[in-house]
């Protein structure tokens, strides 16, 4: 696939992602991963995981009862990590983890982000 194809290829996925988003939660890291999908125009209810717990977000979540999230972590180190442990906590408790886009906007950014607060920016510049 030619690099403007993949480009292309990322922008249906944001838009995919905005549809899917009207009614499952996005789980990020932090403040400026919503600013950076909101600027893409992705509306959702974010969760902010910061430094709470994974198991007390997921006693929210199963309080709440929400059965499916769309997980959004960073692809540095914390990012694999906190993945892993909101996958194997989130499934013992019943709650389905959508990890399409976040494997999607790793493989058609070329690996060229490091974080989802760059995503907007990364779009942006390729569109001017």
């Amino acid at each position: 696939m030619r690099r403007d194809e993949y480009f292309e290829r990322l922008l249906d996925i944001i838009e995919e992602l905005k549809i899917e988003a009207e009614d499952k939660p996005i789980i990020v890291e932090g403040k400026k991963d919503v600013e950076s999908l909101e600027k893409l125009g992705v509306e959702a209810t974010y969760i902010i995981i910061g430094k709470t717990p994974v198991y007390l977000i997921a006693d929210e979540l199963v309080r709440r009862r929400i059965k499916e999230v769309i997980l959004l972590t960073d692809y540095d180190r914390r990012g694999k990590l906190l993945a892993k442990a909101i996958l194997e906590e989130f499934r013992h408790r019943g709650i389905k983890v959508n990890t399409f886009y976040r494997k999607m906007i790793f493989i058609y950014t070329n690996s060229g982000i490091r974080d989802i607060e760059s995503l907007f920016s990364y779009i942006n510049k390729r569109l001017m």
